[in-house]
C-alpha cells in the first residue's frame, strides 16, 4: 500500500494533476511538483527492490499513469472558472482513473507476478446465475441506508464538515455535463481498478492474518483513508465493508465491482438528473 501510495503521489505530481480541480493555475508544476514525483518515485523503486518485488508491472503504471495525465494536463483548456479539462472531462478526474489503475497494477504485480499465484487469487472467478449479483445489491443498499443515516445524522448535530462531497455533481459540473465519459471513467474503470487492488488484494491477505471481521474492518479504513476526503472517509468505509462481505461471501470478485459500478453509476445519474432542494 505505501508502493502504491508512493506511485500515486508521483503521477499527481510529474502529471501536473495537483491542483486542477480548484483551478488550472493552482497546479503545482516544476520545480516543486518535479521534485516530489521523483522523490516518491525513487522511494517505490526502492522499497520494491529491498522488498525483492517485481519492478516491470510497477514501472509500466507509472509511466502510463504519467504520460495519461501529463499528456491530458499539457493539451487541456481553461473552462473560464480555472477548471482544466481535456475531451470534455476534468484532468482530475482523468487523474483519478490513472490512480486506479495503479490499484490494479499493485494486486498484479504482487499476486501474480511475484508469487506466481492465478489471476483467481484476485477474486477472478466465475459465478453462476444472478443470485451473486443479487445478494451485491442487497448489501449496496444495506451500505446506502447506513450512508443516508450518517448524513441525516451529520445534519441534525450541525457537523458540516463531515458531509460527504457530492463529488458526482462536481465531477459532471466540471465535464460539461458529458455524462457517457463520466460513467466509464466513474463507473466502471474506477471501480474495476479499486477492487481488484482492496477487495482482490488487500482483503484477503489480511483475512489470513487477522481473521475475517478485522480484515473486513482494516481493509475498510484504507479504503476510506484512499479517498483522502475528510467527508468521504465514513461513507467509503461502509462501502468497503459492504463489498468486502459481498466478496468473501460469494468468493468472486466480479459481483463486488458490479456493486461498486453501481454505486458510482447511480450517484453520477442522481448528480445529473434529480434536483435535491
Amino acid at each position: 500500500m505505501t508502493v502504491t501510495m508512493l506511485v500515486v503521489v508521483s503521477i499527481l505530481s510529474l502529471g501536473g494533476a495537483f491542483g486542477t480541480d480548484v483551478g488550472f493555475d493552482t497546479t503545482v508544476t516544476s520545480p516543486a511538483g518535479y521534485y516530489i514525483g521523483l522523490l516518491s518515485a525513487a522511494l517505490a523503486l526502492i522499497l520494491l527492490r529491498v522488498f525483492k518485488s517485481p519492478l516491470w508491472p510497477m514501472i509500466a503504471a507509472l509511466g502510463a499513469g504519467f504520460g495519461i495525465t501529463a499528456l491530458s494536463y499539457l493539451l487541456a483548456t481553461d473552462t473560464g472558472d480555472g477548471s482544466a479539462i481535456f475531451a470534455g472531462v476534468p484532468v482530475g478526474i482523468i487523474a483519478a482513473t490513472a490512480m486506479s489503475g495503479v490499484f490494479a497494477a499493485t494486486g498484479v504485480a504482487f499476486s501474480v507476478v511475484r508469487f506466481r499465484e492465478p489471476f483467481s487469487s484476485l477474486g477472478f472467478v466465475k459465478t453462476s446465475g444472478f443470485k451473486p449479483y443479487l445478494f451485491a445489491v442487497a448489501m449496496w443498499i444495506v451500505g446506502l441506508s447506513v450512508l443516508m443515516f450518517w448524513v441525516q445524522a451529520l445534519v441534525w448535530f450541525g457537523v458540516d464538515s463531515l458531509i460527504p462531497p457530492d463529488t458526482a455533481k462536481q465531477v459532471l459540473n466540471e465535464a460539461d455535463g458529458n455524462i457517457v465519459v463520466t460513467i466509464v471513467l466513474v463507473g466502471i474503470l474506477g471501480p474495476m481498478a479499486e477492487e481488484i487492488f482492496f477487495r482482490g488484494f488487500v482483503l484477503p491477505g489480511l483475512v489470513k492474518k487477522f481473521g475475517i471481521i478485522w480484515a473486513l474492518v482494516i481493509s475498510s479504513v484504507v479504503f476510506g483513508l484512499f479517498h483522502i476526503d475528510l467527508g468521504a472517509i465514513v461513507p467509503t468505509f461502509a462501502l468497503g465493508l459492504a463489498l468486502g462481505w459481498v466478496y468473501l461471501k460469494t468468493g468472486s470478485i466480479w459481483p463486488a465491482m458490479f456493486a461498486h459500478g453501481l454505486h458510482n453509476t447511480v450517484a453520477v445519474l442522481i448528480a445529473k438528473y434529480v434536483t435535491i432542494s
